[in-house]
């Protein structure tokens, strides 16, 4: 597609799409992220004079988008929760809602895995902080930290038995 085409598509529909993002994400910055992936995506796929209804293409690849990065954001966030927290603990927080109390105590279990991090050894905090912060894949770490994606699945192990022996000798 010309990217002149692609500009007018942009100029007709952009404030729309851009609109929905932020409904979407609620989020000023994710939603120009997402909007921006939204058109690159689209630009990509170069199916557009295919397409009837333009605006709902668009939307439909921001709606795809984006359940990816939530999908992969909570897969991420319950792998961490299963290292960081004993499994029955997570049960019993589940089965009740959270109280002011309980909120305070999650705050403080939070901050003591924060303090867990920053106290690995500088190869595991990276990897842990680039996987687990940044939602970096394995791959991608390797690739940034130029080492074999093995070597960062090993100090990933590591990194969490770390936090998790920690834990546990604290109490948690």
């Amino acid at each position: 597609m010309h990217l002149n085409i692609f500009e007018e598509l942009i100029e007709k529909h952009g404030k729309d799409i851009y609109s929905f993002c932020v409904y979407l994400t609620r989020n000023k910055n994710d939603a120009e992220d997402l909007y921006q992936q939204t058109f690159l995506t689209a630009m990509e796929k170069d199916e557009m004079d295919k397409v009837r209804n333009l605006k709902s293409y668009f939307i439909a690849i921001a709606v795809n988008l984006w359940n990816n990065q939530k999908r992969k954001f909570l897969w991420r966030k319950k792998k961490a929760d299963i290292v960081y927290f004993q499994d029955d603990y997570l049960d019993q927080l589940a089965d009740h809602a959270q109280t002011v109390e309980e909120q305070v105590l999650r705050q403080e279990e939070i901050e003591t895995v924060r303090r867990c991090v920053v106290e690995l050894p500088d190869k595991m905090r990276i990897v842990i902080i680039l996987y687990y912060k940044e939602n970096m894949t394995v791959d991608e770490i390797a690739a940034v930290l130029k080492i074999p994606s093995g070597t960062v699945k090993s100090r990933m192990h590591q990194a969490k038995n770390k936090i998790k022996e920690r834990l546990m000798n604290d109490g948690r």
